[in-house]
């Protein structure tokens, strides 16, 4: 399936043009970007460093997810909106970079893996143990700097 024809309907868009004619735009949604995924894979990172017994051991994980959800969620919903924004402002560019697509893989993966498979080994009741828990928290960490790394290929290839 060709998807160029919607990266160029996405390309000549009135807010793509509108990103693109104004010279502050792309460097201030980036930067909201940036602090998005910072305060997103900040917070994974704790998350998944507790799982696997490094860092704050005297809170239990469950607890220390549920201090942490509302953070990783509105930084998600703000870093996939900024995002979106980056994207239409250079959508014929990301057509043809190498890293986009992967890029998009990524987050994809990692955002269902995170509601699902890691968000029940971050329960209480967690019925596969720690075992279960220390590998939902590596597959989580190279999945999210997966995500991290494409992204900022983008720039470069």
């Amino acid at each position: 399936m060709d998807t160029y024809p919607f990266f160029k309907w996405c390309d000549e868009t009135s807010l793509a043009h509108a990103i693109r004619g104004n010279t502050w735009a792309f460097p201030l949604i980036e930067t909201i970007h940036i602090l998005a995924l910072t305060v997103l894979l900040g917070g994974i990172l704790l998350m998944d460093l507790r799982m696997l017994g490094i860092g704050i051991r005297r809170i239990p994980v469950a607890r220390m997810q549920n201090q942490l959800a509302s953070y990783i969620n509105v930084s998600l919903v703000v870093g996939i909106v900024t995002g979106f924004l980056l994207f239409i402002s250079e959508a014929l560019k990301a057509y043809d970079n190498q890293a986009f697509r992967p890029k998009i893989t990524l987050l994809a993966m990692a955002t269902i893996f995170h509601y699902t498979a890691h968000s029940k080994a971050t329960s209480s009741a967690t019925p596969g143990g720690p075992g279960w828990a220390k590998i939902a928290a590596v597959v989580s960490i190279v999945l999210w700097f997966g995500v991290g790394a494409a992204g900022r290929a983008i720039g470069f290839v």
